[in-house]
């Protein structure tokens, strides 16, 4: 899936956040989350004794984002000697028991990481696949949280490191509002709309009372969501084609068949094939 950058976060420093994974099994998975950490800004990842670190499944599941993760990214033989310089340690679990003390979940937990990473150092840990993180990993634990799911639900260890920077990242974008389209002109507007007219009118779709009013509900329709010009150009393409294959021709003026000759491009019609 194509994504695009969408803002710097203002609300944390995402350079104090590092990703702890704690006797990782497989290297497809720790690959998959340093392309999970490169998606969400967070620039530090750490093993803590992997099981196998071979490079090929790694960076495959890395891709080009997630290999400058893998270049930096620190190992450690145990746990204490790893999160010796963070001041804030949070751990995660699937596992709810009562001597677990869990009382967090991602989205809850997300401003005050986020408040927190402004000036301190946080480690996110993360247990293996099998096992999770174990009681004397939670031990160093200041705070835990859980991602709740349905009682039968499994996550990969790269699905929970997605699911809780992401919480993060929206906490520190959180009142973003991403930029509107460029809307069409009021010109391109019109010209779709008569191009819409003779086609219903070609396929005996107008109504023979009042077909001004019936225009107006269309027209309230279709602008009700913001058109843009490249989605004019599809509607009227659209038009253009069912009347040709009716053979018939739209009863325009002579500009405002000129204004149509940009309409007919890949995006707004499809070709016909070869024989």
């Amino acid at each position: 899936m194509q994504v695009r950058p969408v803002a710097k976060p203002e609300k944390a420093n995402l350079s104090n956040i590092a990703v702890v994974l704690v006797n990782p099994l497989y290297p497809e998975n720790i690959g998959s989350v340093a392309r999970a950490c490169a998606n969400f800004g967070v620039e530090e990842l750490i093993l803590v004794k992997p099981e196998d670190i071979t490079r090929l499944p790694m960076e495959a599941m890395a891709t080009k984002a997630g290999l400058p993760i893998l270049e930096k990214m620190k190992i450690y033989e145990n746990l204490p000697q790893a999160l010796e310089n963070f001041n804030v340690v949070i751990g995660t679990t699937a596992r709810l028991g009562k001597r677990r003390l869990v009382y967090y979940t991602p989205r809850e937990l997300a401003s005050e990481i986020c408040e927190l990473s402004l000036k301190n150092r946080i480690a996110i840990l993360f247990g293996n696949e099998r096992l999770g993180l174990s009681n004397e990993d939670l031990f160093y634990c200041d705070k835990v949280i859980t991602i709740p799911t349905t009682e039968k639900a499994s996550l990969n260890v790269s699905q929970a490191v997605v699911i809780i920077l992401y919480e993060i990242f929206q906490e520190a974008t959180s009142g973003l509002k991403l930029p509107k389209p460029e809307l069409a002109t009021q010109k391109e507007i019109n010209t779709m709309f008569k191009l819409i007219e003779a086609t219903l009118k070609a396929i005996d779709y107008m109504p023979h009372q009042n077909p001004v009013l019936w225009l107006t509900n269309i027209r309230r329709f279709l602008t009700s969501r913001d058109l843009t010009s490249r989605e004019v150009k599809i509607i009227m393409g659209f038009c253009r084609q069912l009347l040709w294959a009716l053979g018939k021709t739209p009863n325009l003026s002579f500009e405002e068949e000129k204004a149509l000759q940009n309409d007919r491009f890949s995006e707004t019609y499809q070709k016909d094939k070869d024989p």
